[in-house]
């Protein structure tokens, strides 16, 4: 199965020091969400950055290898499985930048990797955490009825793909300009014909089992977004924790933070931690 992978090269060429990148979207994205901002920024930082398109996603294939089209993308394993590949291919062990439900992925990643490709490092940005993202739901709706009930429209309805209040609602920060805004819902719109994942079957092989020793010892950062309404700020300690380590918080950022109003104070951040892999 083909998957789109965009490439964008470090400036001056590919560093000795900096491991590559591998940009990993969630549910509805494809590789297009890293491609404005943060793949310009760290290449510009020295990092051979590519960004991959998960099946059924971007311009990846939407069919399976028997000519049918897909009813959803795969699941946790299949998914997982794609990704080592993309990972095998790429000239070194990158390190994995992966985004709601990539990081979930990325994560299963972590619980095989004796049996996958090496790795560099694994950053989870406003990431599911290993339980999924049941807890966060339940939490919602003891908060908010009607927030509960806009959320679960967006995802199981793609309200975002029809309207630009919803989709800033669910992605993006409030004061993210009107024509950012448009650009980003139309290709929302456009790169996911089918869901990511069932989220039913998913529930069944979830939550992941403890992070084995070996992969303990490759660097791990998770950050999230003080605003984000996908992924609340109790998924990120969840998912922190998982890791062992201390989460970034992103002041006033949303869900879609590559893209949202103040993403080059969370890519700021990232980076901080990439300089010293």
């Amino acid at each position: 199965m083909a998957l789109e992978l965009l490439h964008l090269p470090a400036a001056g060429g590919a560093s000795s020091t900096h491991p590559p990148l591998l940009f990993v979207h969630g549910s509805y994205h494809g590789a297009w969400c890293w491609q404005e901002r943060w793949m310009p920024y760290f290449a510009a930082a020295g990092y051979d950055c590519y960004a991959v398109s998960l099946r059924g996603q971007g311009r990846s294939d939407r069919k399976t290898p028997a000519g049918e089209p897909l009813k959803v993308s795969g699941d946790l394993l299949s998914l997982t499985d794609d990704l080592a590949h993309v990972v095998a291919s790429l000239p070194r062990p990158p390190v994995l930048v992966a985004h709601s439900f990539g990081a979930l992925l990325a994560e299963k990643y972590m619980t095989e990797l004796a049996r996958r490709p090496a790795l560099a490092g694994v950053a989870c940005v406003c990431g599911v955490p290993p339980t999924g993202n049941r807890d966060i739901v339940m939490r919602v709706f003891k908060k908010s009825l009607w927030e509960a009930w806009k959320i679960t429209w967006a995802f199981v309805g793609k309200s975002f793909a029809r309207s630009l209040d919803e989709a800033r609602f669910t992605f993006f920060s409030a004061d993210l300009p009107k024509g950012d805004l448009i650009r980003y819902q139309q290709q929302l719109a456009a790169c996911s014909p089918v869901r990511l994942l069932d989220l039913s079957a998913l529930n069944k092989v979830l939550p992941l089992p403890a992070l084995p020793a070996a992969a303990k010892q490759v660097p791990a950062y998770v950050g999230g977004g003080t605003t984000d309404i996908v992924v609340d700020w109790p998924a990120v300690e969840e998912t922190a924790a998982w890791f062992g380590v201390q989460p970034a918080k992103w002041q006033d950022t949303a869900h879609d933070c590559m893209l949202d109003t103040r993403w080059e104070a969370a890519a700021a951040s990232l980076r901080s931690w990439l300089d010293k892999v």
